[in-house]
Parts: C-alpha cells; structure tokens; sequence
C-alpha cells in the first residue's frame, strides 16, 4: 500500500514539474517568436532604407544615360554620314539597354537577401556598362 502511494505521489510529482517546464517552454518560445518578429522588421526597414537610396541613386544614372544620349544624338546630326552610320545602332542599342534598365529597377521585388545582393550587383554591373559605353562614345566623337 506504501508502494502505491508512493508511486501515485511521485507520478504527480513529475507530471507537476512537466506542466511547469512546459509553462516555461512555451513562454521562451513566445518570447523568441516575438524576438524573431523584431528581427524581421527591422531587417526589412533596413531594407526598405537601402532600397529607397538605392532606387534613387539608379533613377539619376538612367536619366543621366539619356540625357548624354539624347546629346550625342544631337550632335550626330552635325556630323559626317560615316559617323552617324558608325554609332546609329550603338546608339538605337544604348537606348534600349536604359529602358530595360528602368523596367528592371520598376518590376523589382524583394526576395530575400541573397536575391538581393544578386539583383544589386547585376544591375550595377548592367548600368556601369551602358555607361562606360557612352562614355566611350562621347571620348570618339571629338
């Protein structure tokens, strides 16, 4: 009888100290969904800080892009036929190399990190190469 009674008192000894470590567990567990929250705004405030400067700063270059285009198209038509025919299809190309550019930076979504790191670099390399084009091309006019 002595056995038994110890047996119940130890059963509810232990169901009584699960019910509380299963208390303290699902309040850490809480606390760390809340936390994981926390870090998730913030990064995608981060982000959106980042992305806002980042749009601002491709939206520059891609209007600079034209406008130097739109320059040099200017001056084409001052020059010689052997000229113009040289650059005409570089130009016609440039051109729709910014407007895809522009389309890219609109239909942008955010992804994760990785994709955005991604994006990024592509898009700077795409931009550095139409602009280092005109550049060129501004260099062989004169």
């Amino acid at each position: 009888m002595k056995n038994k009674y110890f047996i119940l008192s130890a059963i509810a000894l232990i169901t009584v100290l699960l019910l509380t470590g299963c208390e303290k567990s699902g309040e850490n567990a809480q606390e760390q969904v809340k936390k994981a929250n926390q870090e998730m705004l913030d990064a995608q405030a981060q982000f959106d800080n980042e992305w806002q400067q980042f749009k601002s700063d491709a939206e520059m270059k891609i209007s600079s892009n034209e406008k130097k285009i739109e320059e040099f198209k200017a001056a084409m038509k001052t020059t010689s036929k052997k000229f113009k025919t040289k650059y005409e299809n570089t130009i016609l190309t440039l051109e729709q190399k910014n407007i895809e550019l522009q389309k890219k930076l609109n239909d942008y979504q955010y992804e994760g990190k990785e994709n955005w790191v991604k994006f990024k670099q592509a898009f700077n390399n795409d931009m550095d190469s139409v602009g280092n084009v005109i550049n060129d091309i501004f260099s062989k006019k004169d």
